[in-house]
């Protein structure tokens, strides 16, 4: 690429040079052969071998020089591009320059090239440019800067500066001075120095360029000039690039001091332009920040020329702005102030640079109060006629616009520091392309004066903060270092990151003091510092002071507040306590609005706080007129809130060397919150915590609106909470002081708030500082003091919780512990305080107890025992205050005294929660804590208590700390304190205010029981020698005994005191008991040996229900019969509860044969008293009481393993059960409910153990007894809810089944005597009112089980001899044929089998069973067999239209046909005997008869009362023409008639057979009689229509059945003259078919069937 360029150029030249210039032509011609003959390997390569061909630079230097632009211009590319390839041979390099310099004068085009090579050379050839070619490259930038071409002139400037930078950077390069080809000897002035090389072309240079800057003529560059500013600019970047190594040497130092500062303090000094005044401020800027110490005099002076420049009209605004700026820059370098100040300030002779300084700010800031808005207080800028948009959104609230543009440089419409219109967008330090100065705002001066202010307390404390750490390495561990203490103050919104609490006291030492750190290696700087505290916080805190009260926007605010509380931390942690107490109380003033206008004033003190209700008058002037006026609180906003947070803050980094002085910061804490509380009330506007309501006028509506006013006031409470929990980290001494601080506000006389004027100060006792206090219409009236009160509680409060491990420490007086408790107790115990303020310190007292007791640090056992002794004591003595004889007072005092007392026993509460299990010494004050709550009984027993109307509260409170005891606790309660435990118990129970409590403190009985009697302990009650002890002798012996007291003694003291509440008056209470009791029993029945079991019997079961019985005649004996039926319902119950409970210990004692023969022998006192209770007639009870008799007889009967039996009085037994059946009563009042189904059924349950017991011994006139018992149990017992018998029995009706069943069957009588009982339940069903109510009993279910009974019962039994089998099947036939007979009438038949179907069953089954007894016995058994026939009539017969269902009646009928089948088989042939009535014979063929007939006959064929069968036959009478409907049962019908057929027909020919065809012959006669003379009578009648259907089948049937017939030959006589065996009823029938015959000649088939029948008469007589 190199090659190709420079070929091309020689080409250029060689062409245009043709005529021209022959020399030029010829050495480029030469130049190009060189070029061409040389290798192209690489461009690094060719630009090597052109550095050694000199002269192929030649025909470029020609073009060069010869000043033509075309020839030039090829030169000057050829040689840039030589010199970018670094291809230029170094000894041509003066040729070269003197070329460049050549083409400075000619086109644009080659200056821009010459300069675009200068930078090429400078870097490719640096080296060699030193001494004549240096300055010969400084001659082609001058000359070429001096161009009037703006581009030339700007690029050669540039250039210029790269090619100054490239000299200086050489000279810092050198490390030897005199090396070089030139030595010189130049003054410093103390005497001359020899350098040479690049340090001696530095020289020469600074001091040209600042010749030339002063306009001066150069020494070196001749013909050079430079503007000032440019040469100033240069001067600026020399010094800046090079302050720290080559412009230290002497000489430049020398060159500085002669030439430079001279012209800045001389430009400074006079008017000169903006532009060159920004020049030199600049230049001194870099000289003050780097050769201060070079150049003191100098900067003295130039510094206090600029102190003076501040000054009201000693300069021109811009130019002031310039000082502040440049001392702004300043005060951003700490290390710097700290210099000058040790340079100047520091210095005897010397002037006071920085104290002026200062100085001259407060007079800035106070110079112009309008235009900053100065106050009484802070607030933002405002701006009164912008009607921008910008404006408008500014004035709504939303955020600020931009910085950028300028604004007018006075501007009375805008008031105050804003970054909108009190700043520039580029400073003017920075303004280098302006020759004017810009207009400078109004407020702008103020702004870098607050700025300079600000700035400079944050050097002085980054620098000294870091010294004041403790080198402890605890503390390093442990905690943050103060300076991240107090930089949390100055972000507007609160940190998110959660504070915790600490888990040490005592971990931050005192900070150190950097003044006491002699031996340290940066203590003259240290005390460079200090000095500059001492003597400058006055200037500070007056200017600070005037911007607190100026109109600022919030960053610059929040930027001084910052400031202000870093310098209030060191000046504090110096040890300068009038500037730390000056600033604390600056920022505490500005922490609280302040009235405006208000001279002073006095309190009205009689005036009632607002939230007592009363009206609240305000404040009042008290002037010589006594007139008064309203006093407006300003509202607070979010400045005072941060003022607030900086002082909160100090107070933490200052917390350990603040002693006296904590009173401001609580002061101001206390007034803030006042205030903003009082304004709460005013506008009914709240906010979380102490720091709440706040109302925003009109002057700070944009601030409210811009920074929300709720993060602040969370940011105070934070950080309020942080200063808190930071006491933690103080030792002892600083945490008394602390606290003793903060209690003085506690006795704060109002004569000391009243006064209106003064100040803060750090002292408590001297309180007229108190001005923010008294600015508020609620101070100092009760209202107020209350508030005040209240605020140092919730304080104290919270540095209780952060102090809790301080709090442990044995030494009570060093630890706080007794100031703390003191006062609280003393809040609480003054009457006078409203009772919020009384209940919020036993709150704060009571967490302080809490929080010590429960605390888990690393304490030993025993320590961790005395501490919690301690705290049990400290908390009985607070409540020993509320059972002393209180003062009168109102309602609402005892009601406060009532909170207090149940806040106490709260904290007792939460106390054994966390260390009830490793609670060892505390008992006693804990037990007395908790009976605090009942009065003492006036008996010199301090723990014999009864409850006196205590509060409800109370007990819910004490309850919960009895509740935990008896849970978690009992195994750490001694032996001694059990007793008070379990009168504590008892009298929780007996109380009447809560019943819950009541019931279940009842239940706590056993948690102690089960821990007096672990498991496997045996329990004998030995070592108590009393025989039925009461409680109060038990508890004196138990007091009196002076070694330790068994276990089994305080047990048994526990039964009785259950046994006590088992009296009470209220059922719950003593059912718990009672439930309590055997639960007791229950689980410790294996531990009692057999006397103990006989004692706990004798002293506790049998008490129990002698007790109920006493009360139960409470009511007869006091004549008081109207006594409530409840309560003797109540008592019924109870007597319920203990006889369950009584047999259910009974039996199992029984069972596991506790006592043996001797615990059966106490049955009859216990039987006695049951026959007692069931005096009562009451239900419940009976069935209580017989359940109870069934238990015990059972266990007896499963222990009866010697006989024990003959012990338990059978006789009282039977007896109790004879006179206790609860059918038999008939006041009960629960007979009005209707339900005494429960009581029948413990009954007769009851009996079954009875007859178990009795067994083979039960006489006839016994069990006659129980039946007429259980007769009375079914016929009385109720109806029961929700069910109906008709489908399942009753459970009362069930167990009389059942009880039958049990009855022994050994004796005949008792044998005799059961199946008519049963056919008694039989038949009950069919007995009662058909009609009767819904509510009443049917005993269908029962007669139902009764038949199945009766069957069980007949067939078990029949074959005894004992048992009359005859007789019993009669009775019980009897019985069955009553449902049989009532077949569809009625109506009650139940969901499963009808009645009577299983009376049809059960009956064919006893008749099935009986009838071969019947056929064996010789007697005659007429009875017996007309009850068959009956019964097998009614089987067949049914009045169909009773039936409600007619779908049933073909199943029915079915039925009935097998049933009758079943009864058929029974009676043929047996019926037939000679010793069967022939009467019963043609009962049994009259029912067949009956119930054959398909259709109705007509009621003149059949025989009429005294008439002969068949005589009806005879009669004539008009046919029917309508349809007779056949028989619903025609198929039983069918059956019936074929079984008359088969009675007649020819058999074996035995007699019985005869009598029974004798009997039935008449009846198939008139069977046969009546179908034929009804057909022969309605036929004619019907003419042409056809019979009926049935009718006809029926006929059709008969006849052929007729034709069948081989008739017994002796069942009917023969007809007058006409002989036949088997035919004779056909000749009986023969007129009835003739007649027939005649009529049925339209119907073939009948006529054919009556021709058959002739035709069969006819064979029979041989025709």
């Amino acid at each position: 690429m190199t090659a190709h360029l420079l070929t091309t150029e020689l080409s250029t030249l060689i062409q245009e040079s043709k005529r021209k210039n022959p020399e030029l032509r010829t050495a480029a011609e030469k130049s190009l052969s060189d070029l061409k003959s040389l290798p192209r390997t690489s461009e690094a390569q060719i630009a090597a071998d052109l550095r050694s061909r000199s002269l192929f630079v030649k025909p470029f230097l020609l073009a060069c020089s010869s000043r033509n632009p075309k020839f030039a211009g090829n030169g000057i590319n050829g040689l840039q591009r030589l010199v970018v390839s670094n291809a230029l041979p170094k000894d041509t390099l003066a040729e070269v320059l003197e070329a460049f310099q050549e083409c400075t004068t000619l086109a644009l085009d080659i200056q821009l090239k010459v300069l675009q090579a200068l930078p090429s050379l400078l870097q490719n050839y640096a080296s060699a440019l030193t001494g004549t070619l240096l300055l010969l490259a400084f001659q082609v930038c001058f000359l070429l800067y001096s161009s009037k071409t703006a581009v030339v002139s700007n690029t050669a400037a540039a250039a210029l500066q790269q090619l100054v930078s490239s000299t200086f950077e050489k000279a810092a390069d050198q490390n030897d001075a005199i090396s070089g080809d030139s030595v010189e000897a130049l003054p410093t002035g103390d005497g001359n120095v020899s350098i040479g090389g690049a340090l001696l072309d530095a020289y020469r240079l600074l001091v040209d360029v600042c010749l030339c800057t002063d306009g001066q003529r150069p020494k070196y560059l001749q013909s050079a000039s430079l503007a000032q500013n440019f040469g100033l600019e240069l001067l600026a970047s020399i010094l800046l690039n090079n302050a720290d190594t080559t412009v230290l040497r002497p000489e430049q130092i020398h060159i500085l001091r002669t030439r430079l500062m001279p012209l800045v303090i001389r430009i400074l000094s006079e008017k000169a332009s903006f532009s060159t005044t920004v020049r030199a401020m600049r230049i001194l800027r870099i000289i003050i920040g780097h050769l201060l110490f070079a150049l003191v005099s100098e900067c003295e002076m130039a510094l206090s020329l600029l102190n003076h420049m501040l000054d009201p009209d000693a300069a021109t605004p811009w130019k002031r702005a310039l000082c502040l700026e440049l001392y702004r820059g300043l005060h951003s370098e700490p290390a710097l102030i700290r210099n000058i100040y040790a340079c100047f300030d520091g210095a005897d002779e010397k002037r006071n640079v920085i104290r002026d300084h200062l100085g001259s700010l407060v007079r800035l800031a106070s110079e112009k109060p309008g235009i900053i808005g100065q106050g009484q207080q802070s607030s933002i800028p405002i701006s009164i006629k912008d009607d921008s948009d910008e404006q408008a959104a500014l004035q709504a609230g939303g955020l600020v616009g931009s910085i950028g543009a300028f604004v007018p440089a006075i501007d009375s419409d805008r008031i105050g520091i804003n970054n909108e219109w009190s700043a520039l967008r580029v400073p003017c330090i920075d303004i280098l392309d302006k020759s004017e100065a810009p207009p400078i705002p109004a407020t702008y001066i103020h702004s870098l004066t607050l700025d300079c202010v600000t700035t400079f307390s944050e050097g002085l404390a980054r620098f000294l903060l870091p010294f004041t750490v403790p080198t402890d390495s605890r503390s390093r561990r442990n905690k943050t270092s103060l300076r991240e203490a107090g930089d949390d103050d100055s972000e507007s919104t609160p940190s998110k990151k959660q504070l915790s609490r600490t888990q040490s006291f005592g971990g931050r030492k005192t900070p150190v003091n950097p003044l006491d750190l002699k031996d340290h290696a940066s203590y003259a700087k240290i005390s460079t510092s200090g000095n500059m505290v001492e003597h400058c916080w006055p200037a500070l805190l007056a200017a600070s002071s005037t911007f607190l009260n100026a109109r600022l926007d919030s960053e610059p605010y929040h930027a001084l507040i910052r400031s202000f509380q870093k310098f209030t931390q060191i000046a504090g942690l110096l040890g300068f306590e009038t500037p730390r107490d000056a600033f604390l109380t600056t920022l505490g003033k500005h922490a609280v609005p302040a009235l405006k206008g208000v001279s002073g004033f006095v309190v009205n003190s009689k005036t009632r706080s607002s939230d007592d209700g009363a009206n609240d008058d305000g404040a009042a002037y008290n002037s010589a007129n006594t007139s008064r006026q309203s006093i407006e609180i300003p509202p607070v906003n979010t400045r005072h809130l941060l003022c607030l947070r900086a002082l909160l803050n100090l107070g933490i980094a200052l917390g350990p060397v603040l002693r006296k002085s904590w009173t401001i910061v609580f002061d101001t804490l206390l007034q803030v919150d006042f205030v903003l509380s009082s304004m709460g009330r005013t506008r009914q506007k709240q906010t979380r915590g102490s720091i709440g309501a706040v109302a925003v006028d009109s002057n700070i509506e944009k601030e409210t609106r811009e920074e929300d006013l709720g993060l602040e006031i969370t940011a105070a409470e934070t950080a309020a909470s942080r200063m808190f929990e930071a006491t933690s980290d103080l030792e002892n001494e600083a945490f008394l002081d602390f606290l003793t601080c903060l209690c003085t506000l506690l006795r704060a006389d109002s004569s000391n708030m009243d006064t209106p004027g003064g100040s803060l100060s750090p002292h408590p006792e001297a309180r007229k500082h108190r001005k923010i206090r008294s600015v508020s219409n609620f101070t100092t009236d009760e209202g107020s003091m209350t508030q005040y009160i209240q605020f140092v509680i919730d304080k104290l409060s919270k540095v209780i919780q952060s102090n809790i491990i301080r709090l442990l420490q044995p030494v009570t007086s060093e630890s706080g512990w007794d100031l703390l408790t003191k006062e609280l107790n003393t809040i609480i115990s003054t009457y006078e305080l409203r009772s919020d303020v009384r209940m919020q310190a036993a709150t704060t007292l009571n967490d302080l107890f809490v929080e010590v007791a429960v605390c888990d640090e690393s304490v030993a056992p025993e320590e961790k025992d005395i501490i919690r002794a301690r705290t049990l004591d400290a908390l009985l003595s607070e409540v020993e205050t509320f059972r002393k004889k209180r003062p009168q007072g109102t309602k609402v005092a005892h009601s406060c005294d009532e909170e207090i007392h149940r806040l106490a026993l709260e904290c007792l509460k939460s106390i054994l929660e966390h260390s009830g299990d490793s609670l060892t010494i505390g008992w006693p004050s804990l037990l007395a804590i908790i009976n605090s709550v009942v009065k003492a009984s006036g008996e010199a027993d301090e723990y014999n208590l009864s409850m006196n109307d205590p509060s409800p509260k109370l007990i819910r409170s004490a309850f919960d700390s009895i509740q935990l005891i008896c849970s978690d606790f009992l195994d750490c309660v001694s032996m001694p304190n059990l007793l008070t435990l379990l009168d504590t118990l008892h009298a929780f129970s007996s109380q009447h205010q809560v019943l819950n409590i009541s019931l279940t403190t009842a239940t706590f009985f056993q948690n102690v029981s089960d821990y007096l009697l672990p498991d496997g302990e045996v329990i004998g009650l030995d070592s108590l020698a009393l025989h039925k002890p009461s409680l109060d002798e038990i508890s004196t012996w138990i007091r009196d005994r002076k070694e330790e007291v068994p276990g089994e003694v305080l047990w048994l003291y526990l039964l009785l005191c259950l046994v006590s509440l088992s009296s009470d008056d209220r059922l719950e209470v003593r059912h718990s008991s009672l439930r309590t009791l055997f639960n007791i029993f229950d689980g410790c029945s294996d531990q009692l040996e057999a006397h103990a079991s006989l004692k706990c019997f004798d002293y506790v079961l049998i008490k129990l229900l002698q007790d109920n019985r006493e009360q139960y005649k409470k009511p007869l004996s006091n004549d008081s019969p109207q006594r409530d039926r409840s309560v003797l319902r109540g008592w019924n119950e109870t007597a319920i509860t203990e006889l369950g409970g009584i047999s259910g210990l009974y039996s199992q004692w029984l069972q596991v044969e506790k006592g043996g023969s001797t615990l059966i022998r106490g049955c009859p006192e216990l039987f006695g008293q049951m026959m007692l209770i069931s005096e009562r007639h009451v239900l419940d009870v009976s069935t209580a009481i017989f359940k109870a008799l069934a238990k015990i007889l059972s266990a007896i009967g499963r222990a009866d393993n010697h006989g024990n039996r003959n012990i338990i009085g059978l006789a009282e037994i039977w007896q109790l059960w004879k006179q206790g059946n609860p059918a038999l009563y008939e006041d009960d009042s629960q007979k009005q409910r209707g339900d005494n189904q429960e009581a029948l059924a413990a009954y007769l349950r009851c009996l079954h153990e009875v007859i178990h017991l009795i067994g083979s011994q039960l006489s006839f006139q016994q069990a006659e007894s129980i039946l007429d018992q259980l007769w009375d149990c079914v016929i009385k017992s109720s109806v029961t809810i929700y069910s109906k018998d008709l489908d399942r029995m009753t459970t009362v009706q069930e167990i009389v089944l059942e009880s039958l069943a049990m009855i022994p069957t050994r004796d005949a009588d008792i044998l005799s005597i059961l199946p008519g009982f049963l056919a008694r339940l039989v038949t009950l069903a069919y007995e009662q009112d058909v009609n009767a109510t819904a509510e009443s009993l049917t005993f269908v279910a029962l007669s139902k089980a009764a038949m199945s009974a009766l069957e069980s019962c007949f067939t078990r039994h029949m074959r005894k001899p004992q048992f009359d089998s005859i007789a019993a099947a009669i009775q019980v036939g009897e019985a069955l044929e009553v449902p049989i007979k009532l077949k569809y009438s009625w109506k009650r038949e139940g969901k499963d089998l009808s009645p009577w179907k299983k009376a049809t069953l059960t009956a064919a089954a006893i008749f099935e069973a009986a009838v071969p007894i019947v056929q064996e016995d010789t007697k005659n058994n007429q009875a017996f067999w007309e009850l068959l026939v009956s019964i097998t009539a009614s089987i067949i017969s049914a009045d169909c239209e009773a039936c409600a269902d007619t779908s049933e009646i073909p199943v029915d009928r079915d039925f009935d046909m097998d049933a009758f089948q079943r009864m058929r088989n029974l009676m043929i042939p047996a019926l037939g005997s000679h010793l069967i009535a022939d009467i019963t014979r043609r009962a049994f063929a009259e029912s067949i008869f009956n119930s054959s007939l398909i259709h109705e006959p007509n009621i003149d064929d059949l025989a009429q009362p005294g008439q002969e069968l068949l005589e009806g036959l005879r009669t004539k009478h008009i046919g029917r023409v309508k349809d007779l409907p056949p028989s619903p049962r025609s198929k039983l019908s069918y059956l019936l008639l074929d079984e008359l057929f088969d009675l007649v027909s020819v058999h074996d020919g035995s007699p019985e057979r005869i009598k029974l065809a004798q009997a039935a012959a008449p009846y198939l006669i008139l069977r046969a009689g009546l179908m034929l003379k009804a057909y022969t009578m309605d036929q004619p009648l019907r003419g042409r229509m056809p019979q009926p259907y049935s009718q006809k089948k029926e006929m059709l049937y008969i006849l052929r059945k007729l034709i069948a017939l081989d008739s017994e030959p002796k069942a009917m006589p023969a007809m007058p003259g006409v002989t036949s065996e088997y035919k004779k009823h056909l000749h009986r029938l023969y007129p009835f078919v003739i007649k027939a015959l005649k009529v049925a000649w339209r119907d073939e088939e009948m006529t054919k069937a009556l021709q058959d029948v002739l035709n069969a008469v006819g064979d029979d007589f041989g025709i």
